[in-house]
């Protein structure tokens, strides 16, 4: 939990760097007349996109741990997948691998049986947000070489896990390397169950679920656009809330606090709309966002701590 507040500051600390830097930039007293111009009722409709987001994935979550044979109540699941978001504020967000932790510590399931289900999560969105983006790219000819180029390595790095008979060849051999080879067992059951993840039915349906889920968030950008009377599409607001969201992947910042928010803001003033107002709507879907499922995770591993110590209670008190 020490580390878990450490990252959390280091993500505030970031962000409150960048977002003065903006303010600094751009005009202080400007962007205070931007906060004026937006109708505040709207803010619960665009938490709930976002909470809209946070459901398909838990279910998209929870499939996998079923198809893993891995038991867990729906209520602890639902706990353990809300508190990985907390991690959302780390490097494409792979310190989610928490919820590994959090499973072992209910239920004695060992980290490298889970840990795959958090990989091909992160594979799973990376890909959606990568086709969501490609539609756009296309249509508005824009970033199409950066999309379709890490289209095309994340596609491929799906393809080859999916070939069963080639993955386990090269984890063979590297399992043969002194620096692996204790490991070896673990990796093979890792990649088992990846394997079983990434069959055509749960691998594509899941893909459906998790576009559904990030178009969800992009349409939040969508309304704040037209709340603040700007000329941004339904389609434009899509594609760049996926194409800010990739940039900010790719760069490994943590949450891609700076990156995100440039890109995305840099690709709202190329709309013809103002900066101020460009930068507020970031401000306030990065907020709906990012920061709204820190703040939604926090309220999850309040839970699970408390399952936990209850059970573990009631556990010593039969004993």
């Amino acid at each position: 939990m020490k580390n878990l507040q450490k990252k959390i500051i280091i993500g505030i600390v970031i962000a409150a760097v960048v977002y003065l830097a903006f303010s600094f930039y751009i005009d202080f007293e400007k962007l205070l007349e931007a906060f004026s111009l937006f109708d505040w009722i709207w803010l619960p409709v665009i938490l709930l996109l976002s909470l809209t987001n946070y459901y398909l994935r838990f279910e998209r979550w929870h499939y996998y741990l079923k198809l893993l044979n891995i038991e867990l109540p729906r209520k602890i699941s639902f706990a353990i997948f809300i508190g990985g978001l907390v991690m959302s504020i780390t490097p494409g967000k792979m310190g989610e691998i928490l919820k590994s932790y959090l499973i072992k510590e209910y239920n004695g399931v060992s980290k490298h049986a889970t840990a795959p289900v958090i990989l091909i999560e992160r594979l799973g969105d990376f890909v959606s947000l990568l086709i969501i983006a490609m539609v756009g790219a296309v249509y508005f000819n824009f970033g199409r070489g950066i999309v379709l180029i890490t289209l095309i390595v994340f596609g491929a790095l799906l393809a080859l896990l999916s070939w069963r008979t080639f993955a386990l060849k090269i984890l063979t051999a590297v399992g043969k390397w002194k620096i692996f080879n204790r490991f070896n067992e673990k990796i093979i059951v890792a990649y088992e169950n990846s394997y079983k993840l990434l069959k055509p039915f749960p691998l594509f349906s899941m893909l459906i679920v998790a576009s559904v889920a990030w178009m969800c968030e992009a349409f939040g950008l969508y309304l704040i656009l037209r709340i603040f009377d700007t000329p941004a599409t339904f389609f434009w607001s899509f594609f760049i809330y996926s194409f800010s969201t990739i940039v900010g992947g790719l760069t490994l910042i943590p949450g891609g606090i700076g990156p995100t928010e440039g890109s995305l803001t840099i690709l709202l003033v190329r709309t013809n709309i103002q900066l101020n107002i460009a930068f507020v709507s970031t401000f306030l879907i990065r907020v709906a966002t990012l920061w709204f499922a820190v703040m939604i995770g926090i309220l999850g591993l309040i839970y699970f701590q408390r399952v936990v110590v209850h059970k573990k209670v009631f556990e010593i008190s039969n004993e």
